[in-house]
């Protein structure tokens, strides 16, 4: 048996290779303190630590170097690559300022607030020759998919303002870049605005995280630039050229395609697309293609100019569809047989496959996200789940991808929801569902705007005192006991009305039989959401077991005091 080649890989990756549950994996890390899933990317101290846990042989490359070079160090039958780049740092330092000066487009002044919301991918010709950028929005809500752009990069570019030095996100930006071991190079922007000192300044900052200038006796690159005025871009270019030809990147193109997935969203006309970087092999019109449970065939490939394609070879950004479900941001995919990819379907449970999250919470203020892209409805919820810890009264009942529906609508109407929607639109049905059903839609395209309207709803939750209202009566007049389902009460409304966001309280003459939210309401064996005077209906109540002919059904809902 070979040695295990140590390489950067998925959990569920190396649980195939040494035959392990991929469950056990995880509890071993979890043990670790590393909380992970299966498609968790581990780092090769990671995988050796956990191959000497089970006695299997393994051996490095020659040279330790990127995990995207190392599949094709082995491997004879291999070409040279363009590099790939990504651009990270904080938000507002200018990494979409100089993409757009490199590319001569555009791009920041088409997205919302001058900042980065999605994860572009752009191959640019340079005098140094070809090279792919990822540019990588700087806003602390979108830490995941800048991990991702680190994952899938050869080379990252720091851009620090000199007026502002080092930030949270430059500083989450290195170190990741330092776990995947990728090379960093510094670019010093906003020279335009600073003196010397400034720049110095920045220089010794970076010493604090590993980072030594080479003019200070280190290995890290620092070119000083105007992002702006293009002042030192094309030396940035060089340095990028120089240390791409000193990592001879390279890739196979005689085996079945793989690479990564940047990104994932839905399509009018196209469904389910994904923006991904092809590492390895020739991606074709009509492969099939697996990215861990979401699979598919490809119908087509468009580049980062728009222009369709047959096929796409290694280290080039394109947009591809075909895929029946959203695939998972985050994941590699690897062109199958059709045989192979019908057996890999079947081992999965379909039913599970879905890119919506829904998590039910019956208390406080209740949100439905739909956002535009995977990866924005992924930041959206990891920012409010932060809040949601400090803020006990805010859940998010659904979040899902696309336009908000009428079925979104209707979750709203059914469990007292706000609908956010996140450079997305509402469907006509959808808003002429919401007009008559008095259901509030807010639209945003900026994450923190967002988020500060979130806050303010808590805040302005927390300064209301909700007050329990009687606003209906009813006598129970049948019980029927239905069998796994609970007692179930045939009413007849005598005042006011029963509806379904209630709370009933039972009585029995002076006595209080008990107390609970209202599962289910139905009016001539319909649901409904309420039941006026002079009608008859049935519920079932969550607390109330026991009913009797004539007991009393008193229905109350919390309302906002009125304010003297």
């Amino acid at each position: 048996m070979k040695p295990f080649v140590v390489e950067k890989m998925t959990i569920g990756d190396l649980a195939d290779r040494i035959s392990c549950p991929a469950s056990e994996l995880i509890i071993k890390l979890l043990k670790k303190g590393m909380v992970c899933t299966k498609n968790h990317i581990l780092s090769t101290e990671t995988i050796e630590s956990l191959l000497q846990e089970y006695g299997v042989e393994y051996v490095y490359p020659q040279e330790k170097k990127h995990a995207a070079r190392k599949v094709a160090e082995v491997c004879k039958d291999s070409e040279p690559r363009l590099p790939i780049v990504v651009v990270v740092g904080h938000v507002d330092h200018g990494k979409t300022t100089l993409l757009d000066f490199i590319r001569n487009t555009k791009v920041a002044a088409k997205e919302k607030g001058g900042i980065t919301q999605h994860l572009g991918a752009y191959q640019v010709d340079t005098p140094q020759g070809g090279i792919i950028f990822l540019d990588t929005p700087g806003h602390a809500a979108f830490t995941k998919m800048r991990g991702r752009g680190v994952h899938a990069a050869d080379i990252a570019v720091l851009v620090v303002a000199a007026d502002d030095s080092l930030k949270p996100q430059t500083i989450e930006a290195i170190r990741q870049a330092q776990q995947q071991e990728v090379p960093i190079i510094v670019a010093i922007n906003k020279i335009d605005r600073v003196e010397e000192p400034s720049i110095e300044k920045v220089k010794n900052d970076l010493t604090k995280y590993g980072l030594v200038p080479e003019d200070w006796g280190g290995t890290t690159i620092c070119v000083p630039i105007s992002a702006k005025f293009g002042q030192g871009v094309d030396q940035l270019l060089e340095m990028i050229a120089l240390q791409a030809e000193m990592l001879e990147l390279r890739a196979q193109k005689n085996i079945p395609a793989r690479g990564f997935i940047l990104d994932s969203r839905l399509e009018k006309g196209r469904g389910p697309v994904a923006t991904i970087v092809n590492h390895d092999g020739v991606l074709k019109i009509g492969d099939y293609i697996a990215a861990d449970r979401s699979f598919g065939k490809i119908n087509s490939i468009v580049d980062s100019h728009g222009k369709r394609l047959k096929k796409v070879g290694p280290s080039t950004p394109v947009v591809i569809g075909g895929f029946e479900t959203l695939p998972e941001v985050g994941t590699l995919y690897e062109v199958v047989t059709k045989e192979k990819l019908k057996a890999l379907k079947a081992s999965h449970d379909l039913s599970r496959l879905s890119s919506n999250q829904k998590i039910v919470a019956p208390e406080g203020i209740k949100l439905i996200i739909k956002a535009d892209t995977f990866s924005s409805r992924e930041a959206i919820i990891d920012a409010l789940k932060i809040i949601a810890d400090k803020e006990k009264n805010l859940s998010v009942v659904f979040s899902g991808v696309g336009d908000v529906s009428e079925s979104d609508v209707t979750l709203a109407t059914d469990t007292g929801a706000l609908v956010y929607g996140f450079h997305v639109k509402i469907e006509p049905n959808a808003a002429e569902s919401a007009r008559q059903n008095m259901i509030q839609i807010e639209l945003f395209h900026i994450i923190y705007k967002l988020l500060e309207d979130v806050e303010r709803r808590i805040e302005a939750a927390r300064e209301t005192k909700m007050i329990s209202v009687k606003i209906g009566e009813a006598v129970v007049r049948k019980v029927f006991n239905i069998k796994k389902l609970g007692v179930i009460a045939g009413c007849y409304v005598q005042d006011g009305k029963i509806t379904r966001d209630g709370i009933i309280t039972g009585w029995r003459g002076s006595k209080k039989i008990g107390e609970g939210k209202i599962r289910s309401l139905e009016r001539e064996n319909k649901s409904v959401k309420e039941v006026n005077a002079g009608y008859e209906c049935a519920f079932l109540i969550d607390g109330i077991t026991e009913w009797q002919v004539d007991d009393r059904a008193e229905c109350h809902v919390l309302k906002p005091e009125e304010k003297k």
